[in-house]
């Protein structure tokens, strides 16, 4: 372009255009994309108009079926339902029960026929031909019959719902129910299936417009960002780069300013998408913000492209100013300045003894540049020597020898100050070791005495109720008390124990008995032991243990406690009425034994880090309104790892998973 073309009135009509064309642009996308998010646009619908046959159509059917399924299976809970169940069953019994609807239904299940027909009464007995064939004259209709596993249905793209990949089959039984539904695809009455098709039919034909939009605005938006980049600092009377105010930001601080403004834009542009909009509200919103961003976008980018043609990008930046200021210092420090001299006095030394060697053939200057070079040597091999010993005092001190002590008695300058400097950072961790393990001790001894004084008036309480609970006791109320206060105080000894077992497993104060033991025995012993508890929660159990015996090397008693415990984490944690997975398996060289079991309380939400579990008092009812102490994983990880064993736990979403692995003994 000539320069002409560059003058003030044209860059303005080309930015007024640019941000003409912006607009166009954004709201056609937004349009799109908020009508493709509805299910109203789908690429195999363009062109098509039909609301029967489009995505949305489908879309409303599917949401219909879950709702009518979440309807039915709340009405035959009844009194069962909860106050938020009984709001969501009142809202569906007003969608699926009223008179005028264009969708009807007829369900069966353990042989009583549903319907919202209002001709019908509850549990009338019907016949599927008749029905699908009533269902068929509406219009559209679905037969869902797994008594004769008969299916069919004329709505494109339902039977996805039913048998695709989504948990549409969680919800609908596959056995002795019949689903009969039809569709009066004339929309005679005014439900919300009409007033989908009315939607429909107004929003369609801004489809074809958006498309449209899209496209003229985005070649009215290139060329006028190329005119506007090309024009970019020129002005008619002056022939260099010109630049304004916001060229002199440091460049930084321009781009992150950019960022952090239109990305609140663009957050605040789709959020729009997640509320209610008619056509109009639509178009104004999303043409005011993209409005906005536009107009931030031109201020960075003409700016970005100004400083390109100066060539100034780099010297406005931060980095520059940082580097250069560092070159500054480098150049200013005294060690640098020494380094230089040095280097600048040997250059000259040995110039000056090798052009009297090997010009003039001296012998004298021979002898001075051999002196020379052979203290320079020393000096560098010293050096590196006295390194070498700091580095491997650095190491021992690194490899837990903190009373490691570096010799400095030999070594000279900045290579004695160092090696001081390691050795007083090796006595300092050495203190804090020391006084870490003071500290746990100190604590270890505190859990032991503190539980052992707890004990002595803790049995005389136990003791004097047992007496209370011998007596005839006829008032109820003083009845409960006692029977509250047994129950505590059992809860309270349980506590202490593990509490001084934990003490003791931690430390490592642990006598260990190691002998042959049949881990498959004596998981059937601890599982029958636990039979009662698991009854009461009505928790089944699923064993997968081998036929034989499986021998490992390991305290027997220690390992029930470990078994024992990790039961326990069931019967306290489990929810009801869930199976447990109980497996013993012989991998190679080692068994493995694990439990598996569905929580009550969310473990992925309050417990993010599955290791967390096996600290001591952390448990997965962060509420703590369940009668564990949170010690039993620890005291079981503890006893595992001092028999030689591994233990580790996992969560995936709600299933907890604990697993042991011990060696296979072998004779």
């Amino acid at each position: 372009m000539e320069k002409k073309s560059y003058s003030y009135g044209s860059k303005i009509v080309g930015l007024v255009l640019h941000l003409f064309f912006t607009i166009i642009l954004m709201v056609s996308i937004f349009l799109l994309a908020a009508l493709m998010g509805k299910g109203i646009l789908q690429l195999t619908d363009i062109g098509k108009g039909d609301f029967l046959s489009s995505g949305y159509y489908l879309k409303c059917m599917e949401e219909k079926c879950a709702n009518l399924r979440e309807y039915l299976y709340l009405h035959e809970k009844e009194e069962q339902r909860s106050p938020e169940e009984d709001r969501i069953y009142l809202q569906y019994t007003n969608e699926f029960k009223r008179e005028d609807t264009n969708f009807c239904y007829w369900y069966k299940e353990k042989g009583v026929w549903h319907t919202n027909q209002p001709d019908t009464k509850e549990g009338q007995v019907f016949d599927t031909e008749t029905i699908l064939m009533e269902a068929r004259t509406m219009g559209n209709y679905l037969l869902y019959d797994m008594e004769r596993k008969e299916f069919g249905t004329d709505i494109r793209g339902l039977e996805r719902y039913f048998f695709g990949s989504h948990n549409a089959q969680s919800y609908w039984p596959m056995e002795d129910v019949v689903l009969v539904i039809g569709v009066d695809t004339q929309f005679a009455a005014q439900d919300d299936l009409y007033e989908a098709q009315t939607e429909y039919a107004r929003l369609y034909p801004w489809i074809k417009i958006s498309v449209l939009g899209v496209f003229i605005s985005l070649l009215g938006w290139i060329v006028t960002l190329v005119y506007l980049t090309l024009a970019a600092g020129h002005r008619e009377s002056e022939s260099e780069i010109s630049l304004n105010f916001v060229d002199k930001i440091k460049t930084e601080l321009l781009i992150g300013g950019f960022v952090l403004l239109s990305g609140e834009l663009v957050l605040l542009l789709v959020g729009m998408g997640e509320r209610p909009w008619d056509v109009a509200g639509l178009l104004v919103a999303s043409g005011t913000i993209s409005f906005l961003i536009d107009v931030l976008f031109l201020i960075f980018y003409l700016s970005m492209v100004r400083r390109l043609k100066a060539e100034v990008l780099w010297e406005n930046s931060l980095i520059c100013w940082g580097v250069r200021g560092l070159e500054h210092t480098i150049r200013e420090r005294s060690i640098t300045a020494k380094l230089m001299v040095c280097f600048a006095i040997h250059m000259i030394v040995y110039v000056a003894l090798g052009i009297g060697t090997f010009r003039y053939e001296n012998i004298a200057c021979l002898l001075l540049l051999l002196a020379v070079g052979g203290a320079e040597a020393y000096v560098f091999l010293r050096k590196g020597t006295e390194q070498h010993r700091i580095l491997q005092g650095v190491e021992e001190i690194a490899n837990g020898d903190l009373a490691s002590k570096i010799n400095v008695e030999d070594l000279h300058g900045e290579n004695k100050l160092l090696a001081e400097a390691i050795n007083n950072i090796g006595t300092g961790l050495l203190h804090a070791v020391d006084e870490n393990t003071k500290n746990e001790r100190m604590k270890a001894d505190l859990i032991t005495n503190v539980s052992h004084d707890i004990k002595t008036p803790l049995t005389s309480i136990i003791n004097y109720v047992n007496l209370i609970k011998l007596e005839d006791i006829e008032n109820e109320r003083v009845g409960n008390y006692v029977r509250i206060l047994d129950e505590k105080s059992q809860r309270l000894k349980q506590l202490t124990e593990d509490l001084v077992e934990a003490s003791r497993v931690s430390s490592g104060n642990v006598k260990l008995t190691m002998q042959k033991i049949d881990i498959v025995e004596l998981v059937y012993q601890t599982g029958g032991e636990f039979n009662e508890k698991f009854e009461q929660k009505e928790l089944t159990i699923v064993t997968k243990l081998p036929g034989t015996a499986v021998l490992i090397w390991a305290d027997g008693r220690h390992l029930y406690r470990v078994i024992e415990n990790l039961y326990n984490n069931v019967a306290k944690y489990a929810l009801e009425k869930t199976r447990v997975y109980v497996e013993v398996e012989t991998e190679g060289e080692s068994v493995s034994f694990s439990i598996k079991n569905v929580s009550e309380h969310s473990l992925a939400v309050e417990n993010g880090n599955a290791g967390d579990l096996t600290e001591r008092f952390i448990r997965g009812d962060v509420s703590r309104t369940t009668e564990g102490s949170g010690l039993g994983l620890s005291i079981a990880k503890s006893l595992t790892l001092l028999m030689g064993g591994e233990f580790t736990v996992s969560v995936d979403g709600d299933l907890f998973k604990a697993n042991i692995i011990f060696p296979l003994y072998k004779e």
